[in-house]
């Protein structure tokens, strides 16, 4: 782990506007999670039924579904700065529906503009490894999503207490702040342009990639979870156990903090165990937390399988970034990740819109066990052969 930071601090002295782009993806995710507990039960107390909530909350997965392969293409033509300052500006319109919404089809509209905002993503993330050479990818990509993990987990501690003292509309406004500071923040930045070898991109070749369809599954599956269960319908289940929103802030935070391990800790089990094993690791943690939480009636309890559950979240998103950035070229790699992101919001987009049809039809505990059963497909396909690459200490299995 020291290694690891070393590594980092070293890039960070070379290249000091490196801190920028550290702020301005911290103020991204800040803006995009700080009302994301509460998002369910305020759509309930503006009359959204069970299936409605699903909807709203995988109307963030639409705008990235459809955007986030052109916009691949237009960073690698013609870079991520720009986009990365719109990102924050769609974040911003999109926090000020939200707090103006007065009934679900204007929560789901607004919500669709903050997916925009989500779309941009893929220039942000670009952005940040631009800062970094090939070989510390994976170092730069458990950086980055530790960055992710900080500001989610920041995002959701305060956010059932800003709508529990000061009213459901709170985060919403708070979001809307802290986009216009990330505008700020990345009108300031710096993006480190490397020489970039322009050979002819075959479009569908990539798209249709077999490590690019490998990694994405995978994705797919954590995402389906996460937007399904952990921000979908688990924030119902607690309210219905007799938890405040400030218990769902509470548990939302402490699945982050586990995020945040699992993010840090990725790079070293690459390094020691392996990428594969470092997955079956990420995807078991997870599918047990799903199992026995559909047994579970107390708090305490709940918040132990979610801190399990995002131990192997976190892995698994690390894992997945950093197998995008390190197995294509400089010259397609806008186009690759805008692939992987675009094919995870499939599952961000299922898993709340099927939950709310599901827990109508079946009750409330199937989500986790359809959600259990997706994630152990998704290990089977991602894991069957192994992953070549250049990681700096990395074992190629």
């Amino acid at each position: 782990m020291y290694h690891i930071l070393n590594e980092l601090i070293k890039e960070i002295f070379k290249n000091p506007s490196i801190i920028y782009v550290i702020v301005g993806t911290f103020f991204f995710w800040v803006s995009l999670y700080l009302y994301v507990p509460i998002l369910p039960n305020h759509s309930q107390s503006l009359g959204a039924s069970a299936t409605m909530i699903g909807y709203i909350v995988a109307a963030y997965a639409i705008g990235q579904m459809i955007l986030r392969i052109p916009l691949g293409i237009a960073v690698d033509k013609w870079g991520t700065k720009p986009f990365a300052i719109i990102t924050m500006l769609c974040s911003a319109l999109g926090s000020l529906g939200l707090a103006l919404a007065s009934d679900p089809i204007q929560l789901f509209f607004a919500r669709s503009v903050t997916g925009i905002a989500g779309a941009g993503w893929v220039a942000i993330s670009l952005l940040f490894a631009s800062q970094f050479e090939n070989k510390l990818m994976h170092y730069a990509s458990s950086f980055m999503m530790g960055i992710n993990g900080i500001a989610i987990t920041i995002s959701t501690l305060i956010s059932g207490r800003l709508a529990d003292y000061f009213g459901d509309t709170t985060p919403f406004i708070g979001s809307l702040i802290v986009s216009i500071l990330g505008m700020m923040v990345f009108f300031v930045s710096k993006e480190n342009k490397k020489k970039i070898d322009k050979k002819n991109q075959n479009f569908f070749n990539i798209l249709s990639s077999g490590i690019l369809i490998r990694i994405s599954i995978i994705a797919i599956g954590f995402h389906f979870v996460t937007f399904g269960v952990n921000f979908g319908f688990l924030p119902i289940i607690i309210e219905n156990l007799g938890g405040s929103k400030t218990n769902i802030g509470d548990i939302t935070t402490l699945s982050q903090l586990a995020g945040i391990c699992g993010m840090s800790l990725s790079a070293l089990f690459m390094n020691k165990i392996g990428i594969r094993k470092t997955i079956i690791l990420g995807s078991t943690s997870m599918i047990i937390s799903l199992i026995f939480t559909s047994y579970v009636e107390n708090l305490s309890l709940i918040a132990f399988l979610q801190f399990i559950s995002g131990f192997g979240r976190g892995i698994l998103y690390t894992v997945t970034i950093t197998l995008i950035l390190v197995s294509f070229e400089e010259s397609s790699r806008g186009l690759a990740m805008g692939a992987y992101q675009a094919y995870y919001a499939i599952g961000m987009f299922l898993g709340p819109a099927l939950s709310g049809l599901i827990v109508n039809s079946y009750g409330i505990n199937a989500i986790f066990w359809l959600s259990a059963l997706i994630t152990l497909i998704a290990l089977i396909i991602g894991t069957y052969k192994p992953y070549k690459t250049e990681l700096q200490g990395g074992k190629n299995k």
